[in-house]
């Protein structure tokens, strides 16, 4: 039992990781011809109505930007495949960038360094016959490392918003 203290310091350790490792957000003030930078990227755009599309910016013209729409909130209105988003209701356009490894590693090493000694615990309350307890803490041992890996996932995570200006 004298580890209760050590893993309730490493789970509000781990939670309060999220805030440090929460993926960064960037904005840009583009004018339409350097919108440009978004053609051949994941880019995500919510519409007048609310419904969020998602694709591959696949060209800009001079009256909108075609996109290959991969994810959409409302496939009556955007179905998937090619779709000319007009210039006069783009006021804003988010690009995914390549999401790197680094905060993945990260959260899943010290995930797993933190579920150690609760696996340690898990290990001697099995041998002492205490089931439940035992398979509380191995259940905490092996969340541990995904919790880290889905903090260093969002971590990992980078959007960029190009504001169109007027």
């Amino acid at each position: 039992m004298r580890h209760w203290s050590a893993i309730g310091v490493a789970l509000l350790a781990l939670a309060g990781a999220t805030r440090a490792t929460a993926g960064s957000n960037d904005e840009r003030q583009v004018t339409w011809e350097g919108l440009s930078a978004v053609v051949g990227r994941e880019v995500r755009i919510v519409m007048p109505d609310g419904a969020l599309i998602q694709g591959k910016a696949a060209a800009l013209e001079p009256d909108g930007l075609a996109i290959e729409i991969r994810k959409t909130s409302n496939r009556k209105n955007y179905p998937k495949g090619r779709y000319l988003a007009p210039r006069a209701i783009l006021h804003a356009v988010d690009v995914f960038e390549r999401p790197t490894l680094h905060w993945r590693l990260i959260g899943t090493a010290v995930g797993g360094g933190l579920g150690y000694p609760a696996a340690r615990g898990a290990r001697n309350l099995a041998k002492a016959s205490r089931t439940a307890g035992a398979l509380g803490l191995g259940a905490l041992a092996a969340g541990l490392p995904l919790t880290g890996y889905l903090l260093g996932r969002a971590g990992d995570r980078r959007l960029i918003t190009y504001v169109i200006a007027p």
